[in-house]
C-alpha cells in the first residue's frame, strides 16, 4: 500500500470482483518504464513485450489511496466510443503521438469493472488513470472497448463527464471485418433480441445495430461528438477535434501523428493496405452481411447527420 502513495507511478491494471466474504482487490504495476504505446493496454503484460513489471495485489479500497486519500481529483481528458473495426485504433494511435495525451487502449480493468456494475471503484479506477497520465505530465484519454457503448452513461458519469467522441463507419465495411466471428453475445443480455441466430453474420448485424443506436442516443442527448471514419484522420488533426479535446497541434505533433497513419494500426512497423475493394465483395457475397448492411443504411444516416454537423457534446 505504501508503493501506491511513494511510488507514484503504480496503476491499477486488473480488478478481481469480490464473492461472499473476500473484498474485491485491485492489481497494480509499476509502469514507468513502459511509454504506454502499444495499440491495446493489455498488451503491455505479454510475455513476448519484456519482463514483468512489479506489482502487488490490495483491497479496492486501495484506489483511494491511489488518489492520494482523495485528495486529487480531476475528470478524464476523453473518452472514445465506437463500433467495432471502425478506425478507433487509428484514433488511439493519431492522440497518442500528441505529447500531453496518455491513451489507456480498451483497458482489461475498465472491462471487469463495467460488468461487476461497481459504480464506486469504476469512478476511482478512472480517476487513478488520470492521475497516472497527471503524473506523466498530461491529460488521460480512455478508448473504451465497444460494448462499452452498452454502459456509456455510467462510464461517462464515473469518468466526470468529460468531452467524449463516437466513431462509427459504413456498416457493411464494419461487417465484413467482422465476418465469420461471433459477437452477439457481447449485447447485454436484457438487451439481446428474443428471436435465435444461428448465423453468426446475422448476429453481428444485431450487435452493431445496438451499438449504433447506444451512439446515435447519445449524441442526441448531447453527450458524444459523432465522428465518421472517413473524417477521422481530418478532424483529429485539423478539424474540431483538436479543441474539444483539448489538445494542440503544432508543426512537430503534426509530423508524429501524419506518420501514424501510414503503419497499419493494431501491427505497428506494417504498413498500411488499403482493404475498401476486398470488403465490398464481402458484402456482395454474403448475403446475410449485405441484408444487414441495407436495413442499417438510415440508422448510419442519421449516425452522418451528426457526424456532418459535428453535432453533440460542445
Amino acid at each position: 500500500m505504501e508503493a501506491i502513495a511513494d511510488g507514484r507511478t503504480f496503476t491499477p491494471i486488473r480488478y478481481l470482483p469480490g464473492e461472499p466474504g473476500t473484498p474485491s482487490r485491485v492489481v497494480w504495476a509499476d509502469l514507468a518504464r513502459s511509454r504506454l504505446e502499444r495499440p491495446f493496454f493489455d498488451e503491455e503484460f505479454l510475455p513476448e513485450n519484456g519482463p514483468a513489471f512489479p506489482w502487488f495485489a490490495a483491497p479496492a479500497t486501495s484506489l483511494r489511496r491511489g488518489l492520494r486519500d482523495g485528495l486529487f481529483s480531476r475528470p478524464l481528458g476523453g473518452l472514445i466510443f465506437h463500433v467495432a473495426r471502425c478506425g478507433s485504433t487509428l484514433a488511439r494511435r493519431l492522440l497518442g503521438a500528441v505529447p500531453d495525451r496518455v491513451v489507456f487502449s480498451e483497458p482489461g480493468v475498465l472491462n471487469t469493472m463495467v460488468l461487476a456494475d461497481d459504480h464506486r471503484p469504476l469512478m476511482d479506477l478512472l480517476s487513478c488513470l488520470e492521475h497516472t497520465a497527471n503524473e506523466r505530465g498530461g491529460r488521460a484519454v480512455v478508448k473504451c472497448t465497444s460494448w462499452n457503448l452498452f454502459h456509456a452513461d455510467r462510464v461517462l458519469e464515473g469518468a466526470g463527464s468529460p468531452p467524449a467522441i463516437f466513431i462509427h463507419r459504413d456498416p457493411g465495411e464494419v461487417l465484413a471485418s467482422l465476418q465469420g466471428a461471433d459477437w452477439f453475445s457481447r449485447i447485454p443480455e436484457a438487451d439481446r433480441p428474443s428471436q435465435s441466430v444461428s448465423d453468426p453474420d446475422e448476429g453481428n448485424g444485431l450487435y452493431l445495430e445496438a451499438l449504433m443506436r447506444s451512439g446515435l442516443r447519445l449524441a442526441e442527448a448531447g453527450r458524444v461528438r459523432c465522428v465518421e471514419y472517413p473524417d477521422l484522420k481530418t478532424r483529429l488533426l485539423d478539424g474540431d477535434l483538436p479543441a474539444f479535446l483539448g489538445y494542440e497541434v503544432d508543426a512537430e505533433t503534426r509530423t508524429r501523428m501524419e506518420a501514424v497513419t501510414q503503419d497499419h494500426s493494431k501491427n505497428p512497423g506494417a504498413v498500411y493496405t488499403a482493404d475498401r475493394a476486398r470488403k465490398a465483395k464481402i458484402v456482395a457475397e454474403t448475403p446475410a452481411i449485405q441484408r444487414a448492411a441495407d436495413r442499417l443504411k438510415p440508422l448510419h444516416e442519421a449516425l452522418r447527420g451528426w457526424s456532418v454537423t459535428r453535432g453533440g457534446a460542445s
